[in-house]
């Protein structure tokens, strides 16, 4: 309809109504363009807002392994270094041979750092995301990356390298009787609170005098390699665990999960 009035217009050499049809479907476009523009850029600000939490949430789970792992390792260092003492002593009383048999479940177990970061690595190569992200933002979001990346990263290759190294000690320490009734009570003591190891099936013990597992070198090597292990697991988690924190503060979000709450 409106080309027709144009066309009208034209044959009757009424310039001012076409200038003032044309000025109309330039608006138009405009307007259309605009409001394409404005529902695309809302559309990608919200894919933005869902991607940055679901980093956030993930970053905090990062922080929640790190924990675990650090508080796991608090309680069983002292046991393997007590052992350690025992053997470096080369104690032979009834104590000894119960804190060394004691120290084979954490010995068995130092799984390391299992972190993951795709959602933020997803929200930070994402160039659609970037105009919705200050410099300090995106500055924050990368040294997060490059932190989990790096502790996942150098524990898995200080428990490869350490798995290299295991020796056979079968002819010092063999399983003992089982632990538990069957896996039902296995389960049930993990969600009591119980730390898994091998040692929930079948717990190791001793089949040689103290005094001869004591002067074995190898064996006592594998105590000081977990002692190793435990200490760097530990204060590099301590590191990547206050970096989480301090940069979740600054980019405004808690680094404590939200608890789920009841329907």
């Amino acid at each position: 309809m409106l080309l027709r009035r144009m066309t009208q217009h034209v044959k009757d050499q009424n310039w001012f109504a076409v200038a003032l049809d044309f000025l109309i479907v330039v608006i138009g476009v405009f307007i259309g363009v605009q409001i394409g523009n404005w529902n695309q850029s809302s559309q990608e600000r919200r894919l933005f807002d869902e991607s940055f939490a679901r980093a956030i949430v993930e970053i905090q789970t990062n922080l929640s392994v790190i924990e675990d792992e650090r508080a796991t390792i608090s309680a069983r260092l002292p046991v393997v270094q007590q052992a350690i003492e025992d053997l470096r002593a080369c104690r032979t009383d009834a104590d000894a041979k119960s804190h060394i048999e004691a120290a084979f479940a954490p010995l068995g177990v130092l799984s390391g750092y299992n972190l993951d970061t795709k959602a933020l690595d997803q929200l930070i190569n994402n160039d659609n995301f970037l105009p919705y992200q200050t410099p300090d933002m995106r500055k924050r979001l990368m040294a997060l990356s490059t932190r989990l990346n790096t502790l996942h990263e150098n524990s898995k290759r200080m428990g490869d390298r350490t798995e290299g190294l295991a020796k056979d000690f079968s002819h010092i320490v063999q399983p003992g009787p089982l632990s538990f009734e069957g896996p039902e009570q296995v389960l049930d003591a993990i969600r009591g609170g119980a730390n898994s190891s091998p040692e929930m099936v079948r717990k190791k013990e001793l089949i040689v005098p103290l005094d001869v597992a004591c002067k074995d070198e190898a064996f006592l090597d594998g105590f000081y390699v977990w002692e190793d292990r435990a200490y760097y697991h530990w204060m590099f988690g301590s590191f990547v665990a206050e970096a989480l924190r301090s940069n979740l503060e600054a980019l405004g979000v808690p680094a404590d999960e939200p608890e789920e709450t009841a329907p």
